[in-house]
């Protein structure tokens, strides 16, 4: 966490700070382009979900590239670029509901679909946080930074498959690999996200610029990667675990099995 006598205006001058975020800059803009070609390479016009991904993905890579500007355009450019990156991330969480939207009760979809209407203020001051710290110092964007609909989604799709079809995650790369990778990256994301939040509250001290710290690009990667390794074969993902647990069952209507329509 940066102290309080850094600046926080200006662009990086500590060669380490600059070495670390064009590190992680380039990292997530490889990560993110290739993530939009094999999703293009698979993508079918007929499936929204798809489109939605590469949309998802286009509207956060802008945002690594603002290291090559120098002041005053460095934070205009972060904080413009940043605009995709904040509405990448709200619409990764109807992405999240649209996958999981079978587990989902008539009541839970009205539930989630609203509160996550209800939000979308939160993502405009946000965007606003963003621009007035990285321009004018306004600490503000110290205490916005929160997104808890996909660590709901996460830790529901973990419950409704423990739950439902009695499996871990070592079992479910057994079952079917992808959909046991998508679980693995969607825990590790939450992983850097904890420690992301304790950097930023300052439980250890890196002595870097607030936003340098690389443990939320790694969240964000992992997080966009549970998207692009199922994309619609999301179903036949679970599907697959659901005859697996059927040949288990020694007696019939031991648990109720239902797998998303």
């Amino acid at each position: 966490m940066a102290s309080s006598s850094m600046p926080y205006t200006i662009r990086p001058t500590s060669p380490d700070s600059l070495v670390l975020e064009a590190w992680g800059q380039g990292y997530m803009f490889g990560s993110l382009l290739v993530m939009i070609a094999i999703t293009m390479a698979n993508i079918k016009k007929a499936i929204l979900l798809h489109k939605l991904i590469v949309v998802e993905l286009l509207l956060a890579l802008g945002h690594r590239t603002f290291i090559f500007l120098d002041e005053p355009g460095y934070g205009w450019y972060l904080s413009i670029t940043a605009v995709g990156l904040n509405v990448s991330w709200s619409l990764h969480n109807l992405i999240a509901w649209m996958k999981l939207r079978g587990f989902f009760s008539q009541l839970g979809t009205r539930l989630y679909l609203g509160t996550l209407l209800l939000a979308q203020p939160y993502w405009v001051l946000e965007i606003y946080a963003n621009f007035a710290f990285f321009n004018f110092g306004d600490p503000l964007f110290l205490r916005t930074r929160l997104d808890p609909w996909w660590i709901f989604t996460t830790f529901f799709l973990i419950y409704k498959i423990q739950r439902g079809y009695k499996r871990q995650l070592l079992q479910l790369f057994r079952i079917s690999p992808r959909f046991g990778l998508t679980l693995f990256f969607l825990c590790l994301s939450i992983a850097f996200v904890v420690v992301d939040t304790c950097a930023i509250l300052g439980v250890f001290d890196l002595d870097l610029p607030t936003g340098i710290e690389p443990f939320w690009k790694f969240a964000f990667v992992f997080k966009c990667l549970s998207d692009t390794i199922i994309l619609d074969d999301f179903k036949s993902a679970l599907e697959q675990v659901h005859q697996d647990r059927f040949r288990d069952l020694l007696q019939p209507g031991d648990i109720e099995l239902r797998t998303p329509q």
